[in-house]
Parts: C-alpha cells; structure tokens; sequence
C-alpha cells in the first residue's frame, strides 16, 4: 500500500509540474500581451539560446532602433527569427540585422511588415515543450497519467471500505 501512495504522490507532482508548464505557456503570455516564439539557433546566444522559448510583444516600426532586439518572420512566414538591429533605414522601410554570436550581417534586408514585435524576455530550453511531436506526447501522457490515478484511486477505495466495515 505505501507503494501505491508514493506512486499516487509521484504522479501528482508530475501533474502539478504539467500544470505549471501550461501556465506559463498559456495564461502568463495572456496577461502580459505576448506571444511565445521558439528560438530556432544559436546566433543570439548567450542571451537567446536555442530552444528557448521568448515571449515577444509586439512593437511598432517606428519604436525600433538600433541595438534593439527584434523578431520577425523570414521565408513567407514559415520561419521565425530573433536578431538585434544593426541599422534602420527608413527609405526602404526595413531593418538590417546581425546575430550577438555572429561577426557579418545577415544578408538582405528586414522589411517592417515582417516584424513581429521586440523580445521581452526568453526562458531557456522550454521552446523545446513547443514542438508538436512532444505536445502529442504529453497529451498522452496526461490521459494515461489520469487513467492510472484514476485506477488507482478507485482501487484504494475499495480496499478502504473493507477495513471500515
């Protein structure tokens, strides 16, 4: 029987984990009036390190200058990407962008319809519970976490009502 609770215990604390993953993923970007983007690489290490996940708000073009970080959407918005702005040109609209762990700017240009916003904080290698893949499993998980508490609760009630007989 003290098996059965240690398990119960474990898994609870799993779920509370889960639980708290989730509340950071899904009701802290609500209140603070971000959204969360996964760091694909390492070019704005060490401050934004792959797999981090950062929380970015979003920013007007003309609040954007040099120094700054920005995240935009690169390839017809299949890519997300986090830099820091090299140069502003207002001509043409656009940002030039460099990473902190690189020596050269990127090639190209930024253009401002593609900024997403400026990064406000990033938290690191939870990006990686973003995945879709790992999302699935937890799901899984989850159901079968709540089966097997579920079991287990019914089980131990049962025994209880024998000795309280």
């Amino acid at each position: 029987m003290k098996n059965r609770e240690k398990i119960t215990v474990l898994y609870g604390v799993i779920i509370v984990g889960l639980f708290l993953v989730a509340l950071v993923l899904i009701v802290v970007p609500r209140i603070l009036n971000v959204t969360p983007y996964v760091i694909g690489d390492n070019q704005m290490a060490p401050q934004y390190k792959k797999n981090s996940l950062v929380f970015v708000r979003e920013t007007p073009t003309k609040e954007v200058h040099a120094g700054d970080s920005i995240t935009y959407y690169e390839n017809q918005s299949q890519i997300v990407k986090t830099r820091r702005v090299v140069d502003v040109d207002l001509k043409l609209d656009g940002f030039y962008v460099k990473g902190d762990n690189v020596s050269s700017t990127e090639m190209g240009l930024v253009h401002s319809r593609n900024l997403i916003g400026q990064p406000l904080f990033a938290i690191p290698w939870l990006g990686v519970v973003e995945q879709p893949s790992l999302m699935n499993l937890v799901k899984v998980s989850l159901l079968i976490l709540a089966v097997i508490l579920t079991g287990l609760t019914i089980f131990s009630q049962k025994q209880y009502r024998h000795v309280y007989e």
